[in-house]
């Protein structure tokens, strides 16, 4: 029944794909559209595999497991103590929401009946529709691009690999694509009810998982929204005007509500990531915020019978006032007597980037993006290998950089037609690098949290290569030799 179970549903899902219109793509056969959920569903199995027996667990646990005590909850059974994911970063806008997945794992509980396998099944089935989703929108604008477009949406490892695991980013990438869809790029100009609703439903559904990439979204959309709306000239001066007043209004926002300041609130993940990244085990009382280092979280930390945790008497740990992040104390001898709720742990990041310590200015934050954005570009490098999955994210990053190289020098005039796509790929792409460089000080977060633009850039560098333009030079180069 382990086996048996999710293998019906993937049956059920394939029978879906031959029935559903939503699947209908011209130039793409039914038998093919099945391959690449196939493909889908191996990459599940693999990253399933690869971190059962390669880093023996991951988030994929935790939130299953607290999806069979929300249930169990709910049934009204004995109150059972949830994992930090429920309530840790809850509410937290440069975090992603782990209530959200953990909830949507307790819904599926109600057709998996405790089977993890069912779980990934429909995880993949998700994120596979969001994929088709954001093909098809490619599709619309750019018909005879097919197969540059299959290559740059469905085939790319690391979105294979990390959207097929039963994580945030499955459903990100679910959501974000239907989003794109339905509301194709923001340059629908008559929405019916129903492509309103849904592109608003998932949107919302967006900024539940990754509350960021929603309000990177945001001057995207209202961008493409003005340039449907009027004329095809200007488009980059009416992207820039449409910044320029979100800006001015994050800067009214943030003197009226100074918690509410977007810089504040990058430079404060900056600060705990920084710590993050060297691993430990993260609590919180009413005033503190600590750090308690990971390999000696057994012998510092004394549970206490309401879920909460001690601090040994003479122990040393970090520690920030809750309302200033950006100052850390160092406590030796620890004489502090508080409760401690436990907010989440972390295991050592294997290699490490130092960051800069931003400070909440516009100036600081501008003069880092430059090395955030090129962190992300590169990160993890050939030379900086320490493992086999490192060597495959390198290879990536190498063919990223090719491909770029080929858009640059041998670049198709005609898609520039649609430049308000490109603008909007691009400047996605540059935000989210620049806000996860900014951040993350470990490579293989980068990896993982790249991974919902690089459909959006490898599907505009495939667009943008002149494959004529390409077969003379190769052609050339050949005869000349």
């Amino acid at each position: 029944m382990q086996f048996l179970l999710p293998f019906l549903y993937a049956l059920l899902f394939i029978f879906l794909i031959y029935k559903m219109n939503f699947f209908v793509i011209e130039g793409l056969s039914k038998n093919k559209i099945t391959g690449l959920f196939v493909l889908k569903l191996i990459a599940g199995f693999s990253f399933l595999a690869i971190y059962k027996f390669y880093y023996s667990s991951g988030d994929f646990d935790t939130y299953f497991s607290d999806s069979k005590i929300l249930v169990r909850s709910i049934l009204g059974n004995e109150q059972e103590h949830f994992s930090e994911a429920w309530n840790g970063n809850f509410g937290d806008v440069l975090y992603g929401n782990a209530r959200f997945i953990i909830i949507i794992n307790a819904i599926l509980q109600l057709f998996s009946f405790g089977n993890f396998f069912v779980h990934l099944i429909f995880f993949n089935f998700f994120s596979f529709i969001g994929l088709t989703a954001l093909f098809k929108a490619f599709v619309k604008h750019f018909p005879h691009k097919k197969s540059a477009l299959l290559l740059g949406i469905y085939f790319i490892p690391s979105v294979l690999f990390w959207s097929s695991g039963v994580l945030k980013e499955g459903l990100l990438m679910g959501s974000l694509g239907l989003f794109i869809y339905f509301s194709d790029f923001g340059l629908l100009k008559n929405y019916s009810l129903k492509n309103g609703f849904l592109a608003i439903f998932f949107f919302i559904a967006v900024c539940f998982i990754k509350t960021y990439i929603g309000f990177l979204l945001i001057p995207l959309i209202i961008s493409n929204i003005i340039v449907s709306r009027t004329s095809a000239k200007l488009t980059g001066l009416k992207y820039g005007i449409v910044f320029l007043i979100i800006i001015f209004l994050a800067g009214i926002i943030a003197l009226v509500k100074p918690d509410y300041n977007p810089l504040v609130l990058i430079s404060d993940k900056q600060a705990k990531a920084i710590s993050e990244s060297k691993g430990g085990v993260f609590l919180e009382s009413d005033k503190k915020f600590i750090w308690v280092d990971y390999n000696l979280r057994d012998s510092i930390l004394i549970p206490q019978k309401d879920f909460t945790y001690k601090i040994k008497t003479g122990s040393s740990f970090l520690s920030w006032e809750l309302d200033n992040m950006r100052d850390t104390t160092f406590v030796e001898h620890s004489t502090d007597t508080s409760n401690y709720k436990l907010d989440y742990s972390v295991v050592p990041a294997n290699t490490i980037i130092e960051l800069k310590r931003l400070k909440p200015n516009a100036t600081d934050f501008l003069s880092n993006s430059p090395k955030s954005f090129y962190n992300v570009l590169i990160q993890p490098t050939v030379f900086q290998v320490k493992n086999w999955l490192q060597l495959i994210a390198s290879i990536e990053n190498l063919s990223l950089l090719f491909f770029i190289f080929l858009a640059l020098f041998f670049y198709d005039r005609s898609i520039f037609k649609n430049k308000e796509i490109l603008l909007f790929c691009f400047l996605f792409t540059l935000l989210l690098f620049v806000l996860i460089g900014i951040t993350t000080p470990s490579v293989g977060g980068m990896v993982r949290y790249k991974m919902p633009a690089l459909p959006f850039l490898y599907a505009s560098l495939f667009l943008l290569i002149d494959m004529e333009k390409l077969k003379k030079a190769l052609a050339f180069l050949t005869k000349k030799k």
